[in-house]
């Protein structure tokens, strides 16, 4: 019989110690904080025995890496379960892990009241520069180097609630586990999923968090993260009542494998079918608040998906109801939806659209012939302001009626069928969902704290969590903080060091406190220490400030063609000669893309050339950016990053070692056409 108890205290509770084999009988573990190492890959702590109930009672279970705080380097699995049932853990604190807790081949398995942050993680920031590492969404053996706060396999009749992992790259993952269910957890402030799901179906997630799970991507944000992730054949799930806000995506549905071969024959493998989405907030989401591509018979019933770029993003996808659902604001289309058939647009309140408010469209290739868009039915949508109704390029036999549409131009005439269709959505009922609700249970919407794309900022590991902060902030840039002030009303005060200023921000109850003009030519480092009063709360703000200005030069292409990269002669005069315009701006631009990235500037092949100097200590420096298209960086006339090429968001980076003293920065960069970014930063190694 293994040993599973090295000390029996008089209290009835047991201590945790190195090389103890698995846990037997129901137990109450000593509070206290534990580190122990996974020597086998099998568990720090496993169980042994099927029925049991541990209760941690409070106590930290750690790896010997948690302490470096480098979630790279985590490794094995903190809490271990495998082929066994009816076995319950709760309130336990598990960090340093791959995989804090891990669940194979077992059922009826509780994970209730555990903090299971602070596991494997890819590094997102290196000081001020983003790694860009791009998620494989649809790679399980990618998944299996990824980490989790729990990862659950194999499993079934599972009971995940009130569970938090926050910090990390993932929260929760079900790989092949079906007829579990999610309740009340957090997953928020991370950088690649919150939930995600391969191959599990029948389960029910409701009440849950996964806010800010972003990741910086190429001068924005994205990189695949998203709150939630469904892939690869997970069917029949039920997504209720769950906040998934400010995420890459909010809700990501995607097949393993879809598209046309090298023959242009469309082919589908692993779709995602018949799953209920309802009453989730997938807001303020920098790409598309809900996507599904790829897919049959999935219901998206009354979410709000507003301050998006795409409020949903259907491809591919067929007999889908989209419903009832608040779009407000989109930064691009309400609904986009290519190549899709027999799907249902209704009631659906879309406002304040920058793009096309219901846009479906077909390509005119032959292959697209697959999978036309054919038979679609829109009604009894509002639609109010947008720069377009709808568009339905190469959409036949669709049907619409009673849509309300005002300050919504409509291009063409609408035809319709001539029969009416038979739709409406079954996505109850929900007195089950309701009866799960925890208690004080708030959308992140609902709650005063920070909203919109402003406040999105990657911590090392994970996304800037403002929560415990009592006067929520950030930087702006790297002169500016961004500061969430209190209700009107209450009694509140910053005590900025004097060579600081406040300012107005552009958005309700926010301010700027940034560095007054330096009389310095030259910009340096400055440490900030800022006293926050909240009616009896203090908080200190503290951090640094790049006090610099960058003189920005706007130029338009000297040849518009694509072999003017090699033209050296002819950048040379062009920065050399007169400029479009000149500013003095505290930060490089940010470039949109598609668009003219200041009035009276071209959309594109246009090009700038920023300047600045800035003093700095001795050392080796490197110099990372991320460019689309053409980027060099010059430090002192030497070059040290140069790809001066038509290229999409790439990473670049260079190194050099500096001397102390006052140093010229130069920034040359070229967009021709499409998309674009433009990022530089710079770290003493």
């Amino acid at each position: 019989m293994l040993l599973c108890i090295t000390a029996v205290l008089l209290s009835g509770d047991i201590l945790l110690t190195p090389g103890m084999g698995p846990i037997t009988a129901s137990v109450k573990v000593r509070p206290r904080t534990y580190t122990l190492a996974d020597t086998n890959g099998q568990g720090a702590i496993q169980i042994g025995a099927d029925g049991i109930t541990i209760d941690f009672q409070g106590a930290i279970l750690q790896s010997p890496e948690e302490p470096t705080g480098r979630l790279e380097n985590f490794n094995g699995i903190g809490f271990a379960i495998a082929d066994h049932k009816d076995v319950t853990i709760k309130n336990a604190r598990i960090h340093g892990f791959q995989y804090n807790v891990k669940i194979l081949r077992s059922s009826g398995i509780k994970l209730e009241n555990c903090q299971l942050s602070d596991s494997r993680s890819q590094r997102m920031m290196i000081g001020d520069s983003p790694t860009n590492v791009w998620l494989d969404l649809r790679g399980l053996e990618s998944w299996r180097q990824y980490g989790a706060g729990a990862w659950i396999e194999k499993s079934s009749k599972c009971v995940v609630s009130a569970v938090t992992a926050n910090q990390s790259q993932n929260g929760l993952i079900l790989v092949n586990a079906n007829d579990n269910k999610i309740v009340g957890c957090d997953f928020s402030y991370n950088s690649g999923w919150g939930i995600a799901l391969c191959m599990s179906s029948d389960n029910l997630i409701c009440w849950n968090h996964a806010d800010f799970v972003n990741r910086p991507w190429a001068g924005g944000w994205g990189g695949d993260s998203s709150g939630v992730v469904l892939t690869t054949g997970s069917n029949r799930n039920t997504w209720a009542d769950n906040s998934f806000t400010h995420g890459g995506d909010g809700f990501f549905l995607a097949t393993r494998n879809g598209g046309f071969d090298d023959k242009g024959q469309l082919h589908e493998e692993g779709t995602c079918d018949d799953n209920k989405i309802a009453y989730n907030d997938g807001s303020w989401s920098t790409a598309n608040a809900f996507e599904s591509t790829f897919s049959t018979g999935n219901i998206f019933y009354r979410n709000l998906c507003d301050d998006s770029n795409y409020g949903f993003w259907l491809g591919y996808s067929n007999t889908n109801f989209i419903e009832g659902n608040e779009i407000i604001g989109s930064h691009a289309d309400a609904i986009a939806h290519e190549q899709g058939s027999e799907n249902v647009y209704a009631r659906n309140d879309i406002e304040n659209t920058g793009e096309t408010a219901i846009h479906l469209w077909s390509g005119t290739d032959t292959r697209f012939e697959q999978s036309p868009s054919k038979g679609n039915v829109i009604v009894e949508n509002k639609i109010f302001r947008a720069r377009r109704a709808f568009d339905l390029t190469n959409s036949t036999d669709y049907f619409a009626s009673g849509n309300d549409v005002r300050d919504a131009p409509i291009p063409s005439p609408i035809k319709t069928n001539e029969v009416s269709p038979t739709y409406g959505a079954l996505v109850g009922p929900f007195d089950e969902i309701q009866k799960l609700k925890p208690a004080g249970f708030r959308m992140y919407r609902n709650t005063d704290q920070p909203k919109g794309w402003q406040w999105l900022a990657a911590t090392a590991y994970g996304m800037r969590d403002y929560r415990n902060m009592i006067v929520p902030w950030m930087m702006k840039d790297d002169r500016t903080l961004r500061i969430y002030t209190p209700k009107p009303g209450v009694d509140w005060r910053l005590d900025l060091p004097d060579w600081m200023v406040k300012s107005k921000a552009e958005y309700r109850r926010e301010i700027y406190v940034t560095a007054k003009p330096s009389k310095e030519p030259y910009g340096q480092y400055r440490d900030f220490k800022i006293k926050a009063t909240v009616g009896a709360k203090t908080q200190w703000i503290t951090g640094h400030v790049l006090d610099l200005m960058w003189h920005v030069r706007w130029f338009k292409w000297f040849r518009n063609d694509h072999d003017a990269y090699t033209d050296t002669a002819g950048w040379a005069a062009l920065f050399a000669g007169p400029a479009l315009r000149e500013e003095d701006l505290a930060a490089l631009p940010q470039i949109p893309g598609y668009a003219s990235p200041e009035p009276g500037l071209p959309a594109d092949h246009f090009a700038l050339l920023g300047t600045t100097k800035v003093k700095l200590a001795a050392g080796r420096y490197r110099f990372d950016t991320i460019s689309d298209d053409g980027i060099q960086v010059l430090v002192d006339g030497k070059m040290v990053v140069n790809n001066w090429t038509h290229h999409g968001g790439t990473a670049d980076s260079g190194e050099v070692d500096l001397a102390a003293g006052v140093h010229a920065i130069e920034v040359h960069y070229c967009q021709e056409d499409g998309g674009a970014a433009l990022s530089v930063h710079w770290i003493h190694l």
